[in-house]
């Protein structure tokens, strides 16, 4: 009989919930022992963090409860460690530091927005983080006690849209404005960027655009050409990063902190290691750009898993490859900014806006948190969309390569 295999997934978000599940059914027959990692005990749905800040009722899913039936380990506790020569962990659990060996690491610990690109944002301004001083559960608490004044967001990608519109959705008492260091809304084209700009003005959502924050100080934003902006309350979205663990580890990072990992998931320095979700980033694209999305995660769960279980079996593994289906924005209460990107994730055909646009985002949300239960339930459920398009760029890139040489 082959030796137990130990698998350890550090994580339990949607990348590293989805790699769990879809192991422990497809390796239940291949004598393994399935361990998952998380500091906390509930499932965070990410998505939904903006919702949370403004007091809206966000369902808590308790880990264990998604787990039932599999052969999951849960442990809580904080990972402090990693040793990939002796393939062991350091977790921090509240009796004390654990060391839990491994043979085959998930390491899949998300991401965080980035404090320390700018002086003094972890002192004085708010974050859409679950976990923290300064996350979702104290802004909350602030923008209750302010029955008027001034927000400033930091931040024109998605975040800190969505952030500036539920803020104001919710308390329209309170005025409202976003300032970003380049365009507003871009990052989707002009048609997207279109409807971002409509929304906020009908919101009465002011827009600074090209104000570099040089230092977040007590009521007040120091921009790059000396003046100030005061507020009551600062919400900072000015980008995410992956944690700090990596880089002290020895993994080899990019700027951001996310492990580097080939086309199978698996890390370019420490191959035992598949990296998953916000906090890894792959040295070659899948077919696509790579973004941080839901969609990201889970497919990167899925295909680490079916990976692993492959090369167990001691079958080839596959590259990634992968479509994006659409994106949705929220923008309030009562409105958001929804459209197809289907298979380069640029959007394509008509743009939804309004309630429509909420319900089918709301729609969307709800139905990538229920595949994980799907999975659970039936291991393999989720289907990878678009296996073929790493295949076709290759070939692509391949044939420019000949045409190039040709000339």
């Amino acid at each position: 009989m082959k030796p137990q295999t130990k698998i350890v997934i550090l994580g339990a978000g949607y990348a590293g919930m989805m790699a769990a599940l879809r192991l422990s059914g497809k390796t239940r027959k291949l004598n393994t022992e399935i361990t998952l990692i998380n500091g906390v005990d509930t499932f965070v749905e990410r998505p939904r963090l903006h919702q949370a800040a403004t007091g809206q009722p966000i369902p808590q899913t308790p880990i264990r409860d998604m787990l039932k039936g599999t052969r999951i380990q849960f442990r809580q506790g904080w990972a402090t460690a990693v040793d990939p020569d002796a393939h062991s962990i350091v977790v921090r659990t509240s009796i004390g530091e654990e060391i839990i060996p491994y043979d085959i690491l998930v390491y899949a610990l998300g991401s965080a927005v980035d404090q320390d690109v700018v002086p003094g944002v972890q002192e004085n301004a708010y974050v859409l983080d679950a976990q923290g001083a300064n996350a979702a559960p104290a802004l909350l608490e602030k923008l209750n006690r302010l029955h008027s004044g001034r927000i400033v967001v930091v931040g024109g990608g998605a975040t800190g849209i969505e952030g500036a519109a539920e803020i104001k959705g919710w308390f329209p008492r309170l005025q409202v404005g976003l300032v970003t260091d380049g365009p507003f809304g871009t990052f989707k084209g002009p048609r997207v960027e279109c409807h971002f700009r409509e929304a906020f003005a009908q919101q009465g959502i002011g827009i600074h655009e090209g104000q570099c924050v040089r230092a977040v100080e007590p009521g007040q934003l120091i921009l790059s050409n000396g003046e100030s902006l005061p507020f009551d309350l600062c919400l900072w979205a000015g980008g995410f990063r992956a944690p700090s663990l990596a880089r002290e580890t020895g993994f080899k990072v990019n700027d951001r902190g996310q492990i580097l990992v080939d086309i199978f998931g698996r890390s370019i320095s420490h191959p035992a290691v598949y990296a998953i979700g916000d906090a890894s980033h792959p040295v070659e694209e899948p077919g696509n750009p790579m973004r941080m999305s839901l969609l990201t995660a889970v497919t990167r769960g899925a295909h680490a898993a079916d990976n692993i279980t492959a090369f167990l079996r001691g079958k080839a593994q596959t590259p990634l490859s992968f479509a994006y289906y659409g994106q949705g924005i929220a923008m309030g209460p009562n409105d958001a900014v929804g459209f197809l990107g289907y298979p380069d994730d640029q959007p394509r055909g008509p743009i939804l806006r309004g309630k429509t646009a909420v319900v089918v985002r709301n729609f969307f949300v709800a139905m990538l948190f229920y595949f994980l239960e799907l999975e659970r339930r039936f291991p393999g459920f989720f289907y990878i969309v678009g296996k073929g398009r790493y295949l076709r760029a290759k070939q692509a890139q391949q044939r420019r390569q000949v045409s190039t040489t040709l000339s």
